[in-house]
């Protein structure tokens, strides 16, 4: 498991760490396999274990009690998902599907809390990031009670471009964005209310769309 030492530092949760504390880490560490359209785990399955992504992607989603899907985040390479339940042991709180073929490493949670116990840098850095992700969801929630239809699709395209994107200038270039029916499911909307509020934002020179290569113009935009 040392050969993915690299990998488990370019995860937030980890990149803090020196050699010696990412080796103990891969030492708990094991290798799974997964298909595209595979269900990782449900919302309310109890939680037991932590996945880092070392290639592949996943979506985050919710059901309501109509069937319909709203898709909170994707999460690719290097990224990390299932802390919460792995901390509290609670039911998980979000559908994880693969949207690829995916490989993870996994940390049960019983070796995962012993080194915890035993290595209290972990246990900070863990929290650390746990409370940016906490902003950074009171930040999405503020944007889906304050903002315009227009401005929630906007400032969704802009967080993916942050995270994601190639930023020149003034400008943000995401390529292989997400599908108009994605937009839609994180943003609350239908996907012909996304059409329309993409033809919008085009008419006013802050995007332009060629299939999913998106380019923002971020100049005069404020949030």
């Amino acid at each position: 498991m040392i050969r993915y030492i690299e990998t488990i530092k370019n995860v937030s949760l980890f990149n803090i760490l020196s050699d010696d504390e990412l080796k103990l880490v891969a030492k708990i560490a094991i290798i799974k396999h997964i298909p595209k359209g595979y269900t990782v785990f449900q919302e309310g399955e109890r939680g037991d274990a932590l996945y880092i992504i070392v290639k592949g992607k996943v979506k985050v989603s919710l059901y309501d009690d109509e069937g319909r899907e709203y898709i909170l985040d994707f999460i690719g390479k290097d990224g990390f998902f299932g802390e919460l339940s792995l901390l509290d042991d609670l039911p998980r709180s979000a559908n994880i599907i693969t949207t690829e073929e995916c490989e993870f490493l996994v940390l049960k949670r019983d070796n995962f809390l012993k080194l915890l116990m035993e290595n209290p840098e972990i246990t900070i850095n863990i929290l650390k990031v746990m409370a940016k992700r906490l902003r950074a969801a009171d930040e999405r929630i503020k944007g889906l009670a304050f903002f315009s239809v227009e401005g929630r699709v906007l400032k969704y395209l802009i967080d993916i471009g942050e995270r994601t994107g190639i930023k020149i200038k003034n400008h943000i270039i995401i390529e292989n964005g997400p599908t108009q029916i994605e937009i839609a499911s994180s943003c609350g909307c239908s996907r012909e209310t996304v059409s329309r509020m993409i033809k919008n934002l085009s008419k006013k020179g802050i995007l332009t769309v060629r299939k999913r290569h998106y380019t923002l113009y971020t100049g005069h935009l404020t949030f």
